[in-house]
């Protein structure tokens, strides 16, 4: 069944790539659990489709403004891990009117129960940065 998990969430990455919350949400088990760092916009701990639905539409509002083309691919790699699913993958984003840009890695793990994400953890590699980045718009 694992190969079978790292296709739903290779699934759940190509939504999120798309912005397309249906096949995000059609990833996750109804009693999902998300984790995400406390200090980001979107952040903190969501449960449920209901949760599983602010957070990502917390994700898009935040990035959406900063993201376009090929900013919205995550460039991810994933990694079998039996019930759980790790994936490394990029958050890019560019500001024209600052004409800066971010590119971190980031980690998430994924534990599956019956075919979808059940619990998810995100992990960028520099919080600090990120909230400097957005800060700034």
């Amino acid at each position: 069944m694992s190969q079978e998990n790292v296709d739903v969430v290779r699934r759940m990455f190509e939504a999120i790539e798309s912005r397309d919350l249906a096949g995000v949400l059609a990833a996750y088990d109804p009693e999902v659990v998300i984790h995400e760092a406390g200090s980001l916009p979107y952040g903190g701990e969501y449960r449920g489709l209901d949760g599983a639905t602010r957070h990502a539409m917390g994700y898009a509002q935040t990035w959406g403004r900063v993201q376009e083309g090929p900013d919205t691919r995550l460039d991810p790699t994933f990694l079998d891990a039996g019930d759980h699913v790790v994936v490394l993958w990029h958050q890019k984003a560019r500001s024209a009117r600052r004409g800066t840009e971010i590119d971190l890695p980031a980690v998430s793990v994924y534990r599956m129960r019956g075919g979808k994400v059940a619990e998810s953890r995100m992990f960028l590699s520099d919080t600090s940065a990120v909230l400097r980045f957005l800060g700034g718009g």
